[in-house]
């Protein structure tokens, strides 16, 4: 299983406090997967930080919406109503009805509806199934980092989007643009979730990606190649 090679030396490069995270979209669950009620939030920083692994389904996932951002289930006319009313008068994350339209209807990452019964969280090094994604809870200069080892094979500048939930920012973008993307962690998240860093964000790639990332790192300094020039002989020019 190369991806726990691939989280080893990724954890070990980056320095990271916890693993890198593996997410799966499966029809069976991780033998290893606990079947916990939990918010998705909560599992990914649980997967990072306390190695724990989750099969979240219908049924264990405690947020309605992240229920409909994992794509376990489509909300019915009256969820869908009483998640409105929560993000507007509850969290205040948008200022009416108009404002919380444009939010859904603009986003580009749609949730994955029907794709899978199961979402599978858990540390990468520990992981069973070939990953869908692997998260990496970070601070800014590891992510800085991430950007130069994801781009380094390519040159293609990554087009991320900031706003929407934590799960929607972290699975649902990536998952369904296939593109990189980060997320600060919302408010809520960062409310519910004890654990979190104020320095912590998420920074998501598809897993086909990762080769790219892993046989980056000898070879760019944002990995562990040294300079071929110091900044002095830079700037003398």
């Amino acid at each position: 299983m190369i991806w726990r090679e691939y989280a080893k030396q990724l954890k070990e490069v980056l320095a990271l406090d916890g693993s890198p995270v593996g997410v799966a979209f499966s029809d069976t669950p991780s033998s290893n997967g606990k079947g916990d009620k939990i918010m998705a939030c909560t599992a990914i920083y649980k997967a990072a930080r306390k190695k724990a692994t989750f099969n979240v389904s219908v049924q264990t996932c405690s947020c309605p919406g992240g229920t409909t951002s994992l794509g376990l289930a489509a909300p019915s006319p009256e969820r869908a109503a009483s998640v409105r009313k929560f993000l507007i008068e509850g969290e205040k994350f948008s200022s009416c009805n108009a404002s919380f339209f444009r939010s859904r209807a603009l986003s580009q990452g749609q949730p994955p509806l029907g794709v899978s019964k199961y979402v599978i969280i858990g540390p990468l090094e520990e992981f069973e199934l070939n990953p869908d994604l692997v998260l990496f809870l970070c601070n800014p200069a590891q992510a800085s980092r991430l950007v130069t080892l994801s781009t380094f094979e390519t040159g293609i500048p990554l087009q991320a989007q900031l706003s929407g939930s934590t799960c929607s920012g972290a699975i649902a973008f990536p998952l369904s643009t296939g593109r990189i993307n980060v997320t600060f962690i919302d408010n809520s998240s960062r409310h519910l979730v004890k654990g979190f860093k104020d320095s912590d964000l998420i920074y998501s790639v598809p897993y086909f990606y990762v080769r790219s990332i892993v046989e980056s790192i000898p070879l760019s300094t944002a990995g562990t190649a040294q300079p071929g020039m110091n900044y002095n002989e830079i700037m003398k020019k």
